[in-house]
């Protein structure tokens, strides 16, 4: 009798956690699904528009352009998922880097180089459209090449699943999307605008010792070999070193050349920086492009002072497995510029380089191919599955960024590949919620790539919207080499541009079902499908000069919600609230300056303008010592009521400084009280 009923309380309490685990997944799923349910649409049309500017140079020509890209505080930033935190403020600036080149009889090109997560086929779309009347450069001339870094901006994407998972917040912002898509088509008109007579030098350098690889055992696999047998060095062998630059000097108006511009690639992923960090920051890529030292010029002593601000713009090569090599423990931002410094010395030593190799009677090739992933026909699939499936070790998130306890769940770590029923498509990946993700339209994934061939004389870049691992880049490497005319061309692979069509990794990877392996969307065939894709723009530009295969017009639609901040009235007065006061070195943590001033909040705060900088008191005026477009500066909130904190970190001593906060609308600039820098001194006199 004591055992029956045991046994029905026993049957009694399993019903009870049966409930309340269905509540619990259906609670999770209706979270998963309530921005489809219940956000409204935002439908986009787009179309190729013909320049209006036609031009016919008769020498080389090439322009270079900035423009910061770093949105309003509070806005929602994508590449950590739901781990992100809305931005406080910056660290350091986001920017868009624009390179115009035109070589004569050639398609004029615009490389542009930006600060952000990930491409987008929107942004490449709208960005065409707005420097269509206003340049030379057709929409297959156009190309956005980024840096991946985690702490930039979300919600640009032209995919629902992005919007909706690939950051901390949900959904579609058309107002980021729009202040993107300007200050991107800016930065190239103003690069058309200021051409000049331009000479140019490609090379390649190897970077090694500041990145290693993250999933050895996957790439283990492509060689057969036992990850436990390697040597202690492998995972800083297993990388991509490889440092491949194209340098641009133009002709000033003392008619001698002076370097002006360089685009480099590179293979790292932009997560010096970790999640939950709150500033936008532009990860290691920001002391890359900020610290190359570029001094000499092709006219030597016969020559003036170089005019030009030398722009660097650096992105992304084959990083997919490549991570920085950050010390233990040590990940943010001293160890993100002492990465992005050290990558800037082999940086200036490749650009002085190719000082001797400069010329201009180069040529430009480039072939751009939209493809419609589900309507493809199979004889152009090579393998590549019929939908988008993420798998779940996509949510035990990549090695170094792993969170207690998701990242140690079963099917969740990384390393469980379906053992059974692994015949179809996607082979060995443990789909995330098994088949309820069919629930999910194949629409909301990513269905749209494009995919860019561009030569320019001896370098040909393949652009591909796929984070590619090492082993997945050398292959597609080696099939675009094997059909150019040139065999000494110097290949090199650039990830997530244009769009964002998760990862490709080797079949071999794909079977150790990392976070790679779990996030590479399209199954194992991904690798093969990007080779011969790419094989084929390779082949295509063997008999013919370009290729434009985009379709004339577009459409898309998306899950919209708007994080962009309204324009609020500040409460009281502006100004300074505190006296600056000095705070010391800690453990990963330079010593800083800081004060307190009310200002401006959100969209009114305008951060894609010149917004801080510490003055020095010097000869009987207040000059400019440093300001917020290096490394050294962070504006961040302590409040939502417009109380924001300037710091400004390793002052230089001694002297006397002071903060300035740039004017805004109709308030002039503000001023704190003078500083020394060497703390414990009294206050110097303004």
């Amino acid at each position: 009798m004591a055992r029956q009923q045991s046994r029905k309380w026993l049957s009694g309490k399993w019903r009870w956690g049966l409930s309340l685990g269905a509540l619990a997944l259906l609670g999770a799923l209706l979270l998963e699904a309530w921005p489809f349910l219940a956000y409204p649409e935002t439908r986009l049309a787009f179309s190729v528009e013909t320049p209006a500017q036609v031009d016919a140079p008769s020498h080389l020509q090439a322009g270079v352009a900035v423009r910061d890209i770093t949105p309003p505080p509070g806005l929602p930033k994508f590449g950590y998922s739901t781990f992100a935190a809305d931005a406080d403020g910056f660290r350091t600036r986001l920017k868009a880097r624009a390179v115009f080149l035109h070589a004569p009889g050639s398609t004029p090109l615009a490389l542009v180089q930006l600060d952000l997560g990930a491409g987008s086929l929107l942004l490449h779309k709208r960005v065409a459209e707005l420097i269509a009347a206003r340049t030379s450069v057709p929409a297959h001339g156009l190309s956005l090449l980024v840096t991946h870094t985690h702490t930039g901006p979300g919600n640009y994407m032209d995919s629902d699943f992005y919007n909706v998972f690939g950051s901390n917040r949900a959904g579609f912002d058309p107002a980021l999307f729009e202040f993107l898509s300007k200050q991107i088509a800016a930065a190239v008109i103003d690069a058309y605008e200021h051409r000049r007579d331009a000479l140019v030098a490609t090379g390649q350098t190897d970077a090694w010792g500041l990145t290693r690889n993250r999933s050895l055992g996957a790439w283990a696999r492509n060689q057969g070999l036992d990850p436990d047998s390697l040597p202690g060095d492998a995972v800083f062998r297993a990388v991509n070193p490889r440092m491949t630059m194209l340098r641009i000097d133009l002709r000033a108006d003392d008619g001698c050349f002076h370097p002006a511009a360089a685009l480099t690639s590179f293979s790292v992923h932009g997560t010096a920086i970790p999640a939950f960090t709150a500033p936008y920051h532009a990860d290691v890529w920001a002391g890359l492009a900020r610290n190359i030292r570029v001094t000499d010029n092709v006219g030597g002593d016969a020559c003036g002072a170089n005019p030009f601000a030398f722009v660097h713009a650096p992105f992304q090569a084959t990083h997919g497995d490549n991570n920085p090599d950050v010390r233990a423990g040590q990940r943010g931002h001293i160890e993100a510029r002492r990465i992005g410094n050290a990558l800037a010395s082999h940086a200036t030593m490749l650009h002085r380089q190719l000082g001797e190799n400069l010329h201009s009677g180069i040529r430009t090739q480039v072939a751009s191919r939209e493809l419609a992933l589900l309507a493809l026909a199979e004889p152009q699939r090579f393998g590549l599955c019929e939908r988008a499936v993420v798998g779940a070790a996509t949510a035990g998130a990549a090695n170094d960024d792993e969170v207690f306890p998701i990242s140690y769940l079963p099917f969740l770590q990384e390393g469980w590949p379906r053992q059974f029923f692994t015949d179809g498509c996607q082979g060995v990946k443990q789909w995330m919620l098994s088949k309820l993700q069919l629930l999910l339209p194949a629409q909301r994934f990513p269905h749209r790539a494009m995919l860019q061939l561009i030569r320019i004389d001896d370098l040909a870049w393949v652009a591909v919207p796929w984070e590619v691992t090492l082993e997945a880049g050398n292959r597609i490497r080696a099939g675009v080499r094997d059909v150019l005319d040139s065999p000494d061309t110097l290949v090199e692979i650039s990830s997530l541009a244009n769009g964002y069509m998760g990862y490709a990794v080797t079949p071999e990877e794909y079977g150790a079902q990392y976070y790679e392996g779990g996030h590479t969307l399209y199954g194992p065939g991904t690798v093969p499908f990007l080779t011969e894709q790419s094989v084929r723009l390779a082949r295509d530009l063997g008999t013919q000069a370009e290729l434009a295969d985009l379709p004339a017009s577009s459409e898309f639609s998306l899950v919209t919600r708007s994080h962009w901040p309204a324009d609020t009235a500040l409460a009281g007065s502006p100004g300074f609230v505190d006296r600056p006061a000095f705070t010391g070195a800690m453990e990963n943590r330079l010593p800083f300056w800081s004060v307190r001033v009310r200002a401006e909040t959100g969209a009114a705060l305008a951060l894609h303008r010149p917004l801080i900088a510490v003055e020095q008191f010097r000869d009987g005026h207040w000059r400019t010592r440093v300001d917020d477009q290096g490394l050294d500066m962070q504006l961040l909130a302590t409040d939502t009521a417009g109380t924001w904190e300037l710091r400004w970190y390793e002052p230089d001593y001694p002297g006397s400084y002071r903060f300035r906060v740039e004017s805004r609308g109709e308030r002039e600039a503000l001023y704190s009280a003078a500083f020394p820098a060497m703390p414990g001194t009294a206050d110097a006199s303004e």
